[in-house]
C-alpha cells in the first residue's frame, strides 16, 4: 500500500514540477522584451530541462552583470527559508490543535468567549501583527536596554519573528476548522457510545475524535499551507529577509526560478507525502493530496 501512495504521490510531483518549468519557461519570452515565439518557448522548455541535468554549471547574474556559480550560494537563502516555512507550518498545527482541545474540554461557557477572541485576532492583518511585534521589542528594549530577539533581517538570520507572526493566522484558521469538525464527529453514534463507557475527554479526543477528523485536517492542510507561503513571500520582501523570494527576485532567471520553485515544493511534498501514509496507516480512509 505504502508504495501504491508513494508512486502516486510521486508521480504529482513531477506533474507540478512540469508546471514549474512550463510557466518558468513562459518567464523567458518576456526578458529583454516581449517575444511570443512558440519555437522560442520550446527552446527555453529545452533549456530549463538541460539546466536540472547540468545542475551544478547553473550560473546567476547579478544587477552588475557579473556572472558566477549559483552553488553554494543558493543554499544559505534556501534553508533559510524552508526552515521558516516548516516551522511555521508546525507552530501553527500544534497551537490550532491545542486550542481546539481546549476548547472541547471546557464549558460552553468557557470555549465560546475563546471563539470570539480568536475571531477577532483572525480578523487582524497578519502585518500588523509582525509590526506589533516589533515595536514591542523596540519599545522594552528602549525601555529596559533588554534585546530580547532580532527582529531585523538582511544578512543577519532572523527566525522567532517570521515563525510566530506567520503562524498565528494559520493557528487560528485550522482551530476553527478542527473545532467546527469535532462538533460534527460528537453527534457520531461511536463518541456517545463511548462518552457512555465513562472514558475521559481527553481520550476520546486523542484516541477517537482527532484519528476520524485527521483525513479532513490534511484536506484542508494545503489551503492553510498556501496561506502561510503566500504570507512568507510578502514577508521576505517587506522586512529584507534574504531567503529563498529574495534570492529569485535579485537573480530572476528561468532556469533560478524553475530550480528553486521545484527545491522549495519538495519538502512540501514529503511532509504531505509523510501525513497519507500515517493518516492511511492509522485510519485505513484514503486521503486525497
Amino acid at each position: 500500500m505504502y508504495i501504491r501512495i508513494i508512486i502516486s504521490m510521486f508521480f504529482k510531483f513531477l506533474l507540478v514540477s512540469l508546471g514549474i518549468i512550463l510557466l518558468s519557461s513562459l518567464i523567458g519570452l518576456f526578458t529583454g522584451g516581449i517575444h511570443l515565439d512558440l519555437m522560442q518557448y520550446l527552446k527555453n522548455v529545452i533549456r530549463v530541462l538541460s539546466s536540472f541535468v547540468h545542475y551544478k554549471d547553473l550560473t546567476i547574474t547579478n544587477s552588475s552583470n557579473n556572472t558566477y556559480s549559483m552553488f553554494p550560494a543558493f543554499w544559505g537563502p534556501y534553508f533559510y527559508s524552508v526552515i521558516i516555512f516548516l516551522c511555521a507550518v508546525i507552530l501553527s498545527i500544534t497551537i490550532g490543535l491545542s486550542l481546539a482541545f481546549i476548547a472541547y474540554i471546557l464549558p460552553r461557557k468557557w470555549s465560546n468567549p475563546l471563539l470570539k477572541i480568536c475571531s477577532i485576532v483572525e480578523a487582524i492583518p497578519d502585518l500588523f501583527i509582525l509590526i506589533v511585534i516589533q515595536y514591542s521589542v523596540i519599545f522594552i528594549l528602549n525601555e529596559t536596554g533588554y534585546y530580547i530577539f532580532p527582529i531585523v533581517g538582511a544578512q543577519e538570520k532572523v527566525y522567532f519573528v517570521p515563525i510566530v507572526t506567520l503562524a498565528i493566522l494559520p493557528s487560528i484558521l485550522l482551530f476553527r476548522i478542527t473545532y467546527m469538525l469535532i462538533h460534527n464527529e460528537l453527534n457520531q453514534t461511536y463518541v456517545l457510545l463511548v462518552q457512555s463507557k465513562g472514558f475521559s475527554k481527553s481520550y476520546i479526543f486523542f484516541v477517537h475524535i482527532l484519528r476520524n477528523i485527521s483525513f479532513s485536517l490534511l484536506n484542508h492542510s494545503k489551503s492553510i499551507i498556501l496561506f502561510i507561503l503566500s504570507s512568507l513571500i510578502v514577508f521576505e520582501r517587506l522586512f529584507n529577509i534574504y531567503g529563498i523570494t529574495h534570492f529569485v527576485t535579485s537573480f530572476p532567471q528561468m532556469e533560478v526560478i524553475s530550480f528553486s520553485l521545484i527545491l522549495f515544493y519538495l519538502p512540501v511534498f514529503t511532509f504531505l507525502c509523510i501525513a497519507r501514509i500515517i493518516i492511511e496507516r492509522n485510519t485505513g480512509q484514503k486521503v486525497v493530496v
